[in-house]
């Protein structure tokens, strides 16, 4: 690797939804990691209450505090103002996209299924007891129809929204330790993953690998798995790397590894945002 390579950071959660810190504190961070940039990516507000989400009411100054800090550290980073969009399968929005023409950036992401009238959308990737009401409650106990499911949900998103790139892509792997559930190297699991992939190449759709699951103690390796992000490369989609960072000292967890590993896997370059374009920077 190039000894002046500097990363960035564009997933990122803070106070205002279910991160820990303040803005600033994230600032400060990437400016003692030597970071080109920073972007901001909280929760974007959901018509439903989940208090791990932006308040809409929240946004303004939200955007407000990050053109602040663009103001006050223009001279040593970038600084980025975005939202990860929530996919919402019963109306087929993705919610937040409202504030996109406000934004420098937005994340695609799938944490949530409709589970039914009584419960309403539950999260895939969070609490053990609302996986099981999905698959029970939905999808009367059958694993295979509900992974099905979440993989054709991200294909929909795919082919029919717009964001700048797509977050943790096999997240429905996060409560699966120790192949609870299912084992994602058989077949029936890559044959789910194939079409996803397909899409994102032929929407020339970028795809984060995301160390976040590692820096909680939640999985084993990225979002995705190395076998997904070779895929991935030999289809021509562009990756960028991010931490998912819920506290600022996991801005860069896991980077040096991931880095390593996408360069393995036969990647050239990493996209990142430069003045507010986003332009490939070589890695090799």
């Amino acid at each position: 690797m190039d000894k002046t390579y500097r990363f960035s950071n564009f997933h990122t959660h803070c106070y205002l939804d279910d991160g820990q810190e303040s803005l600033e504190a994230y600032v400060l961070k990437a400016l003692s990691l030597n970071f080109n940039a920073l972007g901001f990516s909280c929760h974007a507000p959901v018509p439903f209450d989940d208090e791990g989400h932006l308040r809409s009411e929240d946004f303004d100054s939200y955007l407000k505090t990050i053109y602040e800090l663009k103001a006050a550290y223009k001279d040593r980073i970038e600084i980025y103002a975005g939202l990860e969009l929530d996919y919402l399968e019963q109306s087929n929005e993705m919610a937040g996209s409202e504030y996109a023409d406000r934004l420098d950036f937005t994340i695609g992401s799938l944490h949530v299924m409709y589970c039914n009238d009584e419960f309403g959308y539950l999260s895939i990737d969070y609490r053990p007891e609302d996986f099981e009401k999905i698959l029970d409650c939905r999808f009367s106990g059958n694993i295979k129809d509900m992974v099905s499911h979440f993989w054709h949900l991200q294909t929909l998103m795919v082919e029919q929204h717009r964001f700048s790139f797509f977050g943790h892509c096999d997240a429905i792997k996060k409560l699966n330790e120790g192949n609870r559930y299912f084992n994602a190297q058989e077949a029936w699991y890559q044959e789910l993953v194939a079409p996803f992939l397909q899409s994102l190449a032929r929407n020339h759709v970028r795809m984060e690998v995301n160390t976040g699951g590692l820096a909680r103690g939640k999985t084993n390796e990225t979002y995705p798995s190395n076998s997904i992000i070779r895929q991935a490369v030999a289809l021509g989609i562009p990756l960028l790397l991010s931490s998912d960072a819920h506290q600022s000292e996991t801005l860069d967890f896991y980077f040096q590894q991931a880095h390593d590993e996408i360069i393995q896997a036969g990647a050239k370059s990493l996209d990142t945002l430069y003045h507010g374009l986003w332009i490939k920077r070589p890695i090799v």
